[in-house]
């Protein structure tokens, strides 16, 4: 019995076994923290262009700047974003345009996947 006690043979594979399954948890987080913040970067890069070409002169119709909008954006799939709305308003007298986009994705850790995380980004063209 105390010879059972000192053997250390297979002490590598169950500490490797144990260690494992966290650390490959943790990579995947790290993984999908970095595609939703690549997506909050293609998501706002887009609408602030469309917010630029919005205020040009002469103005542009709100198609030509939704058009802008998915033309420029990235790091985005298709499947989960939104069409950009574009919305008139007036402010002290002075009209302008505000561009929102949003954009909502589930995290894949492989054997889990949570609920849709939505990023929304909003821009006021005068």
């Amino acid at each position: 019995m105390i010879r059972l006690a000192r053997d250390q043979r297979g002490a590598a594979a169950i500490e490797f076994v144990l260690a494992v399954p966290p650390f490959i948890m943790l990579l995947m987080g790290a993984l999908q923290l970095g595609i939703i913040a690549c997506a909050r970067t293609g998501l706002q890069h887009a609408v602030d262009e469309g917010a630029r070409y919005a205020s040009i002169f002469p103005r542009p119709t709100d198609e030509e700047i939704i058009a802008k909008v998915r033309s420029r954006e990235f790091g985005l799939d298709p499947a989960y974003t939104n069409d950009p709305t574009v919305v008139q308003g007036t402010q002290y007298g002075v009209s302008y345009r505000e561009i929102t986009m949003t954009y909502s994705r589930p995290l894949n850790f492989i054997v889990y996947q949570t609920p849709a995380i939505s990023i929304s980004y909003t821009r006021r063209a005068y």
